[in-house]
């Protein structure tokens, strides 16, 4: 929806086609089954939705998204150590993703030319048949008894579909090679639920309680969001830490990664939803920017480009950021728009893709380049619970306001020597974690 408000403002008429059929406010969607799990918008992204769509984000915490300073009012731990509490000026915006969803379709309707066009399969694309390098729409399929093929044309038809896209299959079948993949072994599980907290803990949790535990590939994420309420998440990488979602064994897990006081507060909460589980066995980042040939009229974005660990929540974010390198390709024309849109898209995806592959790759990994850069990470990241400033400049870092090149800083290579602790305090690399590459690396 953010690159379909993006476009908006370069096309007469945008379509958007929908797998799912309409929801009630608030319902989760079939077609995002991480919905139920804690969400975070991060500041950077929250600055990309409000250029796209003026006054998005007052209206959001008008109608009660609670957006938190970034450390301030934060609980946030690395290695089982809280990170200091410090002014940052940065603010994220939490709330559900169903809440995220109804206030930008709201906005994006309001725009002139735009139709939603819900429960329609995409079965395939349509070919230029006048120019024979080129997409001209898309074949579709109403989810409904009796529906027959249908053909929508289109200048530019966007993939963003999530994992599921198929992209990969349609230019195949139009001759076009597939894109060379990279993947990322994540195997992480979650276990959530939503539940409303005593006064006293909710000032005990304050906006958010994230991180890892101590020793163990398992970790917490609790957010407040709309409606007074919590979103309690767990996860664990590796078979061995899968939380599990029967109340006992979902209590016995959450004891092993809250803190104390943490994990009485959600004792003593009420439960509003039923705990649901979801999990991301890989990564992947279809390097579409490495084909030697790409139809005109199509480009591929969000999670159907590249689904990202979910261990540093930067997912919304860094679709945001791929819709305004769009805006700014648009803005310098349409030729050869693909080519210069996944060019740009690589540099938006390289750093959060490199922090994935540092926080999850093994010591057994054979590139010494990687362990390296892993080890040093772990320092960092222990660095940053003893050090404000280093603390302050890993946050930027993850939530994509900085490039990673930014914890190079003598500074905080200073505090990494003489304050990171131990190597394996990092974000707890399951053992089994491997890392395959398709191509060379972007830089």
């Amino acid at each position: 929806m953010v690159t379909a408000g993006v476009l908006t403002e370069f096309y007469e008429w945008v379509t958007v086609l929908d797998r799912d059929s309409p929801s009630a406010p608030g319902d989760y969607r079939r077609g995002a089954p991480q919905g139920r799990h804690a969400h975070g918008l991060m500041p950077r992204g929250a600055q990309l939705l409000e250029e796209v769509f003026p006054g998005l984000l007052a209206e959001m915490a008008a109608d009660g998204a609670v957006r938190a300073e970034m450390l301030v009012g934060h609980r946030f731990r690395v290695g089982g150590d809280e990170l200091p509490q410090v002014a940052t000026g940065l603010r994220s915006v939490q709330a559900t993703l169903p809440f995220h969803e109804e206030h930008l379709r709201r906005r994006l309707l309001e725009r002139d030319g735009v139709q939603f066009m819900p429960g329609v399969d995409v079965v395939g694309l349509v070919a230029d048949d006048a120019s024979a390098t080129g997409i001209a729409g898309v074949r579709i399929i109403l989810r409904e008894p009796g529906s027959t093929e249908e053909t929508i044309a289109a200048d530019l038809v966007v993939d963003a579909m999530g994992r599921s896209g198929r992209t990969p299959y349609w230019l195949e079948q139009l001759g076009y090679d597939r894109p060379p993949e990279e993947r990322l072994t994540v195997d992480v599980a979650y276990a959530s639920r939503v539940v409303r907290l005593t006064p006293e803990g909710a000032e005990c949790v304050r906006h958010l309680v994230g991180g890892d535990a101590k020793g163990v590939s398992r970790g917490i994420l609790m957010h407040a969001v709309e409606g007074g309420r919590h979103v309690v998440t767990v996860t664990g990488s590796g078979s061995d830490n899968s939380p599990p979602v029967d109340e006992t064994g979902f209590t016995d897990f959450l004891s092993t990664v809250a803190p104390p006081d943490v994990f009485q507060a959600v004792m003593a909460a009420e439960s509003v939803e039923p705990i649901s589980a979801y999990r991301f066995p890989t990564a992947i980042w279809r390097r579409y920017d490495k084909l030697d040939r790409f139809p005109t009229g199509l480009i591929v974005t969000g999670e159907a480009l590249c689904s990202l660990s979910p261990l540093f929540a930067q997912g919304m974010t860094a679709a945001a950021l791929e819709a305004a390198a769009l805006r700014s390709c648009l803005t310098g024309g349409r030729h050869d728009l693909p080519r210069r849109f996944f060019r740009e898209a690589a540099r938006v995806v390289a750093a959060p893709w490199r922090m994935g592959i540092g926080a999850n790759t093994s010591e057994r990994h054979p590139r010494t380049a990687t362990r390296l850069q892993a080890a040093l990470m772990g320092r960092i990241m222990a660095a940053a619970t003893r050090d404000a400033v280093v603390a302050t400049q890993l946050v930027r870092v993850l939530i994509l306001l900085d490039p990673p090149t930014a914890l190079m800083r003598p500074r905080v290579l200073w505090s990494a020597l003489t304050k990171g602790a131990r190597v394996t305090d990092s974000v707890v690399p399951p053992p089994s974690s491997q890392v395959t590459a398709a191509g060379p690396d972007v830089v």
